[in-house]
């Protein structure tokens, strides 16, 4: 394939009114072809190539009306920043002003590879990349064809996920050009990726190594290299402004039909998934269920009774989540193409890969999920502020007040706050007036609230009007579950649970002791709740 030098950004867009694909072997990729592709990159283009994660949609880096073409061709929120890929560490120098020991590590541990880290930007890092932050994300992919391509095109490439905005991933040159067909200038097919979910975007910049988003390295690696404890940041609906990370503020990876995240054990996954699909499909439309390997023989009966109308999407086996993750998001667009209405996803352990399977699916579900119906717990959420005083207080003194009245087992109760930073303790007064009752909270780590604990909560119980008011305007589905504790018990609650924060532990004291009122009311009430009906079946799941 023959190569030619382009004069000017307009040239390459004149000789690129299409999309153009160009295959590439990454085997052995052909350089001639590659130059091509780098070609359009240094003329200001836009270019699709494949990773060993997803295939991404790249510009020139520091050229910043070429970056703009990447928000432009997928529909991508200027909020939202870009990874700047690289081929070499070398390059570094001129996006980054410093390069901290504990990168060094990761750099020279994980690169290249599936991990994204972020650094202090240069001055020659356009602000649209990094959404007008003060870091850049920076990672070198492991892949043949992006590292020749970068290396080709001399220069740092930003480069998102090659797709419509909140669309799932591509995994193939055909999914990017099912969304960016003529919308961008070149793509190089190299064939399916491997890994098949994003990087793991890594923040070395506090004290504690945070994970912003999980992706192709595991959590346990990262702790393992770095030799300390690594958090993972949740913060789904939380973040105003720029996001600090890719795939942190917004919905990613939707599915057109609607989607649903199985809960519980295989086994439950697999009879609710089956229930779920006999009402769906009875009423003529079409449902795909993605499957662990073990469960699929016991979907084949529905496909026979419902053929053209239930299928069933394999990922892989249990014990090989590296298979299951390659198979994710080609998944769910094949569920797309088949055009059914509902898509019933099961779950899985999220141990290592694990965690970032689970990342995906429960942001392609909007965080709906289906617990299992035949053992599902009556579920009982407590939501303040900042999760380290009043809704953990009241967790621990429920569960205890629950149990000293005799309520039966199975009862799930926890805690969340609307704006907890994940990961803190609860504060030392609350844990002292705890202790006093003979409750140990020291266990307690705050986590804020998400999609998936409002789906999957029967009672929620705020601790203040505004904490329900805001929790309504945010989570739709909190709507007839919601309350706060006054409406529940406004014999002893006359308005809000006070803050005890900063009060001293006098005021903690206070606090609990209204909680402690409250729930001896609350608990014997609860025991009518529908969700201990006999006819719900047993419970074996406990909180």
């Amino acid at each position: 394939m023959g190569t030619r030098a382009f004069n000017s950004r307009e040239e390459v867009r004149s000789e690129f009114m299409k999309t153009r694909v160009i295959q590439v072997d990454p085997a052995e990729p052909d350089p001639r072809a590659v130059e091509e592709a780098a070609a359009v990159l240094r003329g200001g283009g836009l270019v699709a190539f494949p990773t060993e994660t997803v295939y991404g949609l790249g510009a020139n880096a520091l050229d910043r009306d070429a970056v703009a073409g990447i928000f432009r061709a997928k529909g991508r929120p200027a909020d939202n920043p870009l990874i700047v890929h690289v081929s070499r560490p070398e390059m570094l120098s001129t996006l980054v002003t410093s390069v901290p020991p504990s990168a060094e590590k990761m750099i020279f541990r994980f690169w290249p590879g599936p991990l994204t880290l972020l650094f202090p930007k240069s001055a020659a890092v356009p602000d649209i990349v990094t959404a007008g932050l003060p870091q850049v994300a920076i990672r070198m992919p492991d892949h043949p064809v992006a590292h020749l391509l970068i290396d080709a095109a001399q220069i740092p490439v930003a480069a998102p996920s090659a797709n419509v905005s909140g669309r799932p991933s591509p995994t193939s040159a055909s999914d990017v050009l099912e969304d960016l067909d003529g919308k961008i200038d070149v793509v190089l097919d190299g064939g399916p990726c491997e890994i098949g979910v994003e990087s793991t975007v890594l923040d070395l910049s506090g004290t504690v190594p945070r994970i912003l988003r999980p992706g192709g390295i595991p959590r346990e690696e990262i702790a393992e290299a770095l030799g300390v404890p690594v958090e993972v940041v949740s913060a789904e609906g939380e973040i105003e402004g720029s996001s600090p990370s890719p795939g942190m503020k917004y919905r990613h990876y939707a599915p057109k039909g609607e989607m649903y995240l199985l809960t519980g054990r295989p086994e439950e996954q697999r009879d609710t998934a089956i229930q779920r699909a006999q009402e769906v499909l009875k009423d003529g439309k079409g449902v795909a269920v993605l499957s662990s390997s073990e469960n699929v023989p016991a979907y084949l009966g529905l496909k026979e009774k419902f053929p053209g109308l239930f299928h069933v999407l394999e990922l892989g086996p249990r014990s090989d989540p590296a298979k299951i993750a390659s198979k994710l998001f080609s998944s769910i667009r094949r569920a797309d193409k088949l055009g059914v209405s509902v898509i019933l996803s099961e779950s899985f352990d999220e141990a290592g890969l694990g965690l970032a399977i689970a990342n995906r699916l429960t942001k392609a579900s909007g965080g709906k999920v289906l617990p299992p119906r035949s053992a599902r717990p009556l579920t009982v959420l407590f939501v303040c502020t900042g999760n380290t005083c009043r809704s953990p207080m009241a967790e621990a003194l429920f569960k205890k007040i629950w149990e000293d009245r005799g309520g039966p087992g199975g009862v799930r109760v926890f805690s969340r706050g609307t704006g907890a930073l994940p990961g803190m303790p609860a504060a030392p007064e609350a844990r002292a007036v705890m202790k006093t009752r003979g409750v140990d909270i020291s266990g307690h780590v705050s986590m804020p609230l998400l999609p998936v604990d409002v789906e999957s909560s029967d009672i929620i119980v705020a601790m203040t009007k505004a904490h329900k008011e805001a929790i309504l305007s945010r989570f739709p589905a909190a709507e007839g579950k919601i309350f706060t504790l006054a409406e529940l018990a406004s014999e002893v609650v006359p308005g809000d649970i006070p803050d005890p924060l900063g009060r001293g532990e006098e005021a903690y004291e206070e606090t609990a002791a209204l909680l402690e009122k409250a729930f001896e009311l609350v608990a014997p009430r609860l025991l009518k709740h529908p969700a201990l009906r006999k006819e719900d079946g047993d419970r074996s799941a406990s909180g």
